[in-house]
């Protein structure tokens, strides 16, 4: 995003028509007026407003994409705006659509998905979006302060450095909710006046696995006694990451183990590590790759990219593929091989240290493969994409979590010979802008004279 530009402080409010809600999930609406002394055309981007209603807002800042605003009042509402049933909505930046007609809001995040794909693809099937349920989040990224007369422990408001001290939530588990309140006091006795620190945690199958940034230089005498109040807690584990981004154990009590009952699997993810947000969502990511494999029935050896520790490699091999598997984090692969080593499967994987963003997995590397799976960050995997487009693999399964990156990504394999033959939508992240998809691509004809290029960060 281009810098914001402060705005100047006697600006006055504007008067706005909310045409719809954009991609970040914030009302849209456009006026021509003055701003910063420059008469313009301007988008405006508000917050917690919906499509056709009229509000006053307050312009706070601007850059080349428009006017961020803040909403002041709602003149005329929308027959489709609801209670929002969080009481903490409009301040914690966690959520931005409670105030929505669920019927409408899922719609919208449906459009999200089927507008941009539909348009590069006309013939792909777009099928009916999997939701999570409320209090089904299992991993969650709190941020703490100390003041002089308590600890603050919640989200960021929306746009803000202010913390929303969280008293309820209707998204995460209720174990993750009860965690706020039982780290107060202990949290409060570590830090000192004016500290910030992010709590990373993860619900697991016999706990909380936890760990904290921003303890570093904190003497183990306060850590004992910290780890000595957690121990009275749901915590299993407690990590705090150092200067140099290691992770140093801190204490332990239970197994820190990960289980998937629909496939009987169980992972083991390292402290911080990545899980997929919901076991609903995780599930229907499980259910459409598998259905995608199956496109193909003689798919025996599969290349996974982006892996982690093992979420969706680990249900694959209780099936009969050999799966040979590559990530950049060292410890999520000694994760996967852990579970597979318990699991019996070690003869099934392998496992492999690669950074795929900057040298990706060549042509002639991915062309043993029947199928890949790929499941990159936000950002996509540009790089690898263009190699895989001259790999000949009959099975493409794409995941992700950015639908303006898939769609990048995308146009590179169905300009070089593959069809995008379905895409499953899943709403893991309930009432943010956030969607992820599951894509399966498959190829027309196997062309054994095309030329090989192959593509690396130079």
């Amino acid at each position: 995003m281009n810098k914001l530009e402060k705005l100047q402080k006697n600006i006055d409010n504007k008067t706005l028509t909310i045409k719809h809600i954009g991609s970040r999930g914030e009302g849209v609406s456009s006026l021509t007026t003055e701003i910063n002394y420059r008469e313009s055309h301007y988008t405006f981007f508000i917050p917690f407003t919906l499509p056709d209603e009229i509000v006053v807002v307050k312009p706070t800042l601007c850059n080349s994409e428009g006017v961020r605003a803040n909403l002041v009042e709602i003149k005329s509402p929308s027959p489709k705006r609801i209670n929002p049933k969080c009481e903490h909505f409009f301040q914690c930046g966690g959520c931005l659509l409670q105030h929505w007609n669920f019927e409408d809001y899922s719609y919208w995040k449906v459009s999200k998905v089927s507008l941009p794909i539909i348009k590069m693809s006309p013939r792909t099937t777009i099928k009916t979006i999997k939701t999570s349920s409320i209090r089904s989040r299992r991993h969650a990224k709190f941020r703490a302060k100390k003041n002089k007369s308590n600890t603050i422990i919640g989200f960021y408001e929306y746009r803000s450095k202010f913390i929303t001290k969280i008293q309820k939530c209707i998204i995460i588990e209720a174990e993750l909710e009860k965690l706020i309140h039982d780290l107060e006091k202990p949290l409060h006795k570590l830090l000192g006046v004016g500290d910030e620190i992010d709590v990373h945690a993860n619900l697991l199958d016999n706990g909380i696995d936890l760990l904290i940034s921003g303890i570093d230089k904190t003497d183990y005498q306060k850590l004992n006694i910290f780890a000595d109040a957690l121990s009275k807690s749901s915590v299993i584990r407690f990590y705090r990451k150092l200067k140099d981004n290691t992770n140093e154990l801190i204490f332990t009590k239970d197994l820190s183990s990960l289980s998937n009952k629909s496939f009987s699997s169980i992972t083991f993810p390292p402290p911080g590590g990545f899980l997929q947000a919901t076991i609903e969502g995780e599930n229907a990511i499980l259910e459409s790759v598998m259905l995608g494999l199956n496109e193909n029935k003689k798919t025996k050896l599969i290349c996974e990219l982006f892996c982690g520790s093992g979420t969706i490699t680990l249900p694959l091999l209780k099936k009969l593929y050999q799966i040979h598997a590559f990530e950049l984090d060292k410890e999520s692969l000694k994760s996967l091989d852990i579970a597979a080593r318990k699991e019996s499967f070690g003869n099934k994987v392998k496992t492999k240290v690669r950074d795929l963003k900057n040298f990706p997995l060549t042509s002639d590397e991915l062309s043993k493969y029947d199928a890949i799976i790929i499941d990159p960050p936000r950002s996509g995997a540009k790089l690898q994409f263009l190699n895989i487009a001259r790999s000949n693999v009959s099975i493409i399964v794409s995941i992700s979590c950015n639908v303006k990156t898939f769609v990048r990504d995308a146009k590179i394999l169905i300009e070089s010979n593959y069809e995008l033959k379905w895409v499953q939508p899943i709403d893991q992240f309930l009432f943010s802008a956030h969607i992820e998809l599951v894509a399966i691509f498959q190829i027309k004809i196997k062309n054994v004279n095309k030329k090989i290029y192959n593509y690396k960060k130079t």
